[in-house]
């Protein structure tokens, strides 16, 4: 290892509170009317602080007040100075030496070139909540004025000044002498915007993630992030299609940097799959200490002799209570949490054949396949793009651990859905359980979770119900000590029979409380999926099936009864509506779809399962009555009826024969023996229940605002002003 450098660093931004930020002189000046063109000193006294980034969004508050009076000058004064160019100009700068230095590990190079950006996007994001995108970028793009030696300013504007006088000017003394390929220059074809979103993709990209350059990864993610966000305060600022008009969005999705998209997708990808847990300091900073400001060599030193093969991660430590997993991934992961919410971005937009993003993680093929990859042409024909190759195994592994999260339960969807690779994979995993498992917990926590994360839950559980092979090992696979499960104490049950049970207990929730129809729809068309492999259902599972039949059999009697001469404004119905009949008659229709949806999966589990769900049998003659009155309406009523009556009148002739009542055990002996000779070719024959998941058309009216809800509630990047929530709301309301 080489040895660490000795030279004393001058700390520029030297505060303890966020509250010191106001009066820091250096932090005034560059909002000030002075002009400071790329190549001053002054960019080296003002990149050499550390500085915890907020964490929180009450962090971001404190942040925000600190930096408001002086983000209120910089934004009067930067047209006129340029001071924002020019820090861009000197973080381009600084990350084409990084890029080509010999070693890209170079943590003070890495530190100044992290400074840099923090600023870059504590000053983007402010902009973005108060100004249009396209005043964001002429904060950008105003070209710096100089001085010619003590005489005037020079107003005709100036060039980039050269690559060399900038690599000297700026360098730090400690960083040894390299040379420096060519910095960007702002030309008339080419614009501040799309050359720092050059060189944040070209950071991502070529830069090995470690531990000196992990936050200057998570940097550059989080400032693309916030450049995006001015989807989101779009109507705010009074635009409407602003995708179409976005310098931002073009240069992303339409510009060269779309060739780029494989391998950014790839890294990205990376990045989830490893689950890198964050170094314990950033460049020195102790995080939770208080303070801003710390001795650089003794976090070097921190940073050398801490042994990463310590560190706990989700994978090492799962959290017991995954309630907890989301904030554990957000605070130990960050890099991993935030590269799953930028591919979520930059699939969800723009979502068509032109979205290289989506194109290249939907099209990604597995490291573990020897086939060669698959180019696949641009929709414009021009070229060919190769898909991504990547490690399915790892993906699934990471997705398994992240998968109470609400932005991996939407990645999942993404895979599950639209690739193929990812598809393939799961058929053939044997411990599906550390996959579904996860989605059934946030199901049963319905009431704890929002509507959408429970919406894309059971999508997941229907997509999953789709694959023949997969809904018949999830009956063979057992599981123990569910301590999640509070309703009841079950010691064992299959994979298939937990499905079941808590997607009943998400229907009937439904029914009883939202009453949403697609939800239910949903629900019945996943245990619908599943029924005709019915295996060994476990008796409570067989239970709560009839008696959810039971429950919603009395609702429609009473309901009916009130509607044909009660007193229907004794009725507690979700909404307070003049047209109650009208209520109560739509609420019957609804009741009247799920019992006849109840009645086929019953039908279907019977006509292919019947000698392996003894317990199904057993609860159907418990509640034989509940039967006999749908039987003149349903045709499927009389396959089950038929059942019914067969193991009746055999149980029947046992009891005469015993001389009294039988017991449980007796009961199902007597079911055992009379499956064993029950032939299903006496019932009528019924299409087999299936099911698939189709999207509406035009997706992105429901994805890409739920995309940016997601980065606001489980992103590190935060906006804490009411101008964000708004943004939010006003986003979500659309």
């Amino acid at each position: 290892m080489s040895r660490l450098p000795t030279t004393n660093i001058k700390m520029g931004v030297a505060v303890s509170k966020y509250t010191e930020l106001s009066t820091n002189e250096l932090l005034a000046r560059f909002c000030s009317t002075d002009v400071i063109c790329p190549n001053d000193p002054f960019w080296n006294q003002l990149l050499a602080f550390n500085i915890n980034p907020p964490q929180s969004s009450e962090e971001q508050l404190m942040f925000d007040s600190s930096t408001e009076s002086l983000l209120q000058m910089f934004l009067q004064n930067n047209p006129q100075t340029g001071n924002l160019g020019s820090l861009v100009q000197v973080f381009i700068t600084r990350a084409t030496e990084l890029l080509a230095a010999p070693n890209s590990d170079n943590v003070m190079l890495a530190w100044q070139t992290f400074n840099a950006l923090f600023v870059i996007r504590a000053v983007s994001k402010y902009l973005v909540e108060m100004v249009p995108e396209y005043e964001l970028c002429r904060h950008l793009d105003v070209q710096a004025e100089r001085r010619v030696g003590n005489g005037p300013v020079d107003r005709e504007g100036l060039e980039s000044t050269s690559p060399e006088q900038e690599s000297s000017a700026l360098r730090p003394s400690s960083t040894p002498e390299v040379e420096a390929p060519t910095s960007p220059k702002l030309t008339g074809n080419d614009s501040r915007v799309e050359m720092l979103i050059d060189a944040l993709i070209g950071l991502i990209i070529d830069v090995p993630v470690t531990d000196n350059t992990y936050y200057l990864h998570l940097e550059c993610i989080n400032t693309i992030l916030v450049l995006m966000s001015v989807y989101m305060f779009a109507g705010v600022h009074g635009q409407t299609r602003l995708v179409d008009t976005s310098l931002i969005y073009r240069t992303l999705f339409q510009g060269r940097y779309g060739m780029h998209a494989p391998l950014l997708v790839k890294t990205l990808l990376n990045n989830l799959c490893s689950m890198q847990a964050a170094p314990p300091s950033m460049f020195g900073a102790h995080a939770g200490g208080g303070s801003l400001l710390i001795n650089l060599a003794s976090g070097l030193w921190n940073m050398i002799t801490f042994n990463a093969s310590t560190r706990q991660t989700i994978y090492t430590h799962p959290p017991l209570d995954r309630a907890e997993l989301q904030e554990r991934v957000k605070k130990e992961h960050p890099l991993a949490n935030q590269s799953c919410l930028l591919l979520l971005t930059l699939a969800n937009h723009c979502m068509n054949a032109d979205n290289l993003y989506r194109n290249a993680l939907l099209c990604c093929e597995d490291t573990a396949e020897t086939a060669a990859p698959t180019p696949q042409r641009e929709s414009n024909g021009s070229s060919q793009v190769t898909p991504p190759r990547i490690d399915i195994a790892a993906l699934h592994k990471a997705l398994c651990s992240t998968a109470g999260c609400e932005h991996s339960t939407l990645l999942l969807y993404l895979m599950l859905h639209s690739c193929n690779v990812y598809k393939r994979h799961i058929s053939n995993v044997a411990q599906i359980d550390q996959l579904i498992v996860p989605i059934l917990q946030v199901l049963y926590n319905a009431p704890d979770n929002n509507s959408h994360h429970i919406y894309m839950s059971l999508i997941v559980l229907l997509i999953l119900t789709e694959d023949e092979a997969l809904i018949k090992n999830v009956h063979l696979i057992m599981l123990k000590n569910l301590t999640w499960y509070t309703e009841r104490a079950i010691s064992e049950i299959s994979l298939g029979g937990l499905m079941v049970l808590v997607i009943l207990r998400a229907l009937q929730y439904n029914m009883a409380r939202v009453r949403d129809k697609y939800l239910h729809t949903n629900c019945l068309a996943a245990i619908a999926n599943m029924s005709c492999e019915f295996r060994n259902l476990h008796p409570y599972v067989a239970q709560r099936l009839i008696s959810l039949f039971e429950t919603l059999t009395k609702r429609r009697a009473r309901l009916c009864i009130e509607i044909e001469g009660g007193d229907i404004n004794t009725l507690e119905l979700p909404h307070v509506s003049e047209e109650k009949t009208e209520e109560i008659m739509d609420h019957i229709s609804v009741l009247d779809e799920v019992l006849r949806m109840l009645l086929e999966i019953i039908n279907s589990c019977v006509a292919h399962q019947l000698s392996n769900n003894l317990n199904v049998v057993y609860a159907l003659l418990h509640k034989r009555h509940l039967f006999q009155q749908h039987e003149h309406h349903h045709p499927v009523a009389q396959n089950i009826d038929m059942v019914i009556g067969y193991f009746s009148t055999r149980l029947q002739r046992v009891q005469e024969g015993a001389g009294g009542d039988l017991g449980v055990t007796e009961v199902l002996q007597c079911i055992k023996k009379g499956a064993e000779q029950w032939s299903s070719d006496r019932l009528k024959k019924f299409p087999d229940l299936k099911f698939r998941y189709v999207e509406e058309e035009r997706p992105e009216e429901f994805f890409t605002p739920y995309v940016w809800s997601l980065v606001s509630s489980c992103g590190g990047v935060y906006w804490a002003s009411e101008g964000g929530a708004r943004a939010l709301g006003d986003l979500l309301a659309c």
